[in-house]
């Protein structure tokens, strides 16, 4: 069946499908969105078999890629500490004052709130034997636990084009194919120069606050200080993610723009590390250390690092 509309809010257009039944959402002769396909993460030639965790173009999106909350006003208000870059001015003494720029922590109140984690779906590209494009996810289960994620991923192809084709995971014609990962970019080996680097960070970081920027650039630059051999940005859904390789000791830090993140640490190697979603990766069972964004964060991060 086919779904035209900007979006829904139920999955009453799927009543009449069997409990249990995994099923497929499909942008047929998707080549008429190319303009839309890149900006989602896709590259320029849309190979067969690219696969990605879209951008976060949209509040649809951003729910598939990054954590969310909701408000819960039924419980009391909560005190939260709100790190800001700030440019302030103070007394110098004799009727003077100066700039000052630092980080400040400012103490908040606000409604109790539920974290959701993201839902992590990712799509790929497939051509049928006509030649057309396809743009497809993974099977997803129909079943109750997975109303919501099924709502939010029919959406994604709703918000972005106003069209979506729910398929059995079994549909005709269609056969396995090479998956081409486009989630990271890896930088050349060798020595690469912190200015360089520190103008890449800011376009990985150019949507985000101030602050979290901020934040983001100091912690790379102190990462990058104990000389990684190895570094790859996010792209697409993973954008706002760097992850710097120590290969030889096999530590992998990732390291990432969004507030309240902490820093993961893995040991696995990065051939295993890239073939992981975005849920895999940040489920926390799965890191070999994970490091809190504090005031003990680089003495950690030293402890880590430094060779004896």
């Amino acid at each position: 069946m086919i779904i035209k509309k900007k979006r829904i809010n139920s999955l009453s257009c799927l009543n009449h499908v069997e409990e249990g039944k995994n099923l497929m959402m499909v942008l047929r002769d998707a080549a008429r969105f190319k303009e839309i396909l890149v900006k989602l993460g896709f590259s320029e030639d849309l190979i067969e078999g690219e696969k990605i965790l879209p951008s976060m173009l949209n509040p649809t999106l951003k729910r598939n890629a990054e954590p969310f909350y909701i408000k819960d006003k039924t419980k009391p208000k909560e005190q939260y500490s709100q790190t800001l870059w700030w440019t302030r001015h103070e007394w110098a003494g004799r009727g003077e004052t100066r700039e000052v720029t630092d980080f400040v922590v400012i103490p908040r109140e606000r409604y109790a709130r539920i974290k959701f984690e993201p839902y992590s779906v990712e799509l790929s590209l497939k051509y049928d034997e006509q030649g057309q494009l396809m743009v497809m996810t993974d099977p997803i289960s129909y079943c109750h636990d997975n109303e919501k994620l099924l709502i939010n991923t029919i959406n994604i192809f709703l918000t972005n084009f106003e069209e979506c084709e729910v398929l059995t995971e079994n549909f005709e014609n269609v056969m396995p194919t090479r998956i081409i990962k486009l989630n990271w970019e890896v930088l050349p080996s060798g020595d690469y120069p912190w200015e360089r680097m520190q103008d890449d960070l800011q376009k990985v970081s150019e949507k985000s606050s101030k602050t979290a920027k901020k934040l983001l650039i100091d912690k790379c630059e102190f990462i990058n200080s104990f000389q990684p051999d190895f570094r790859a940005y996010g792209k697409s859904g993973f954008r706002g993610y760097v992850i710097f390789g120590f290969t030889h000791r096999n530590i992998y830090v990732l390291e990432s723009v969004y507030p309240n993140n902490a820093t993961y640490v893995f040991g696995k190697n990065w051939e295993e590390l890239s073939k992981l979603t975005k849920a895999e990766i940040l489920k926390e069972n799965l890191q070999d250390v994970r490091i809190i964004h504090n005031i003990n964060w680089q003495q950690e991060i030293r402890d880590l690092l430094e060779v004896a």
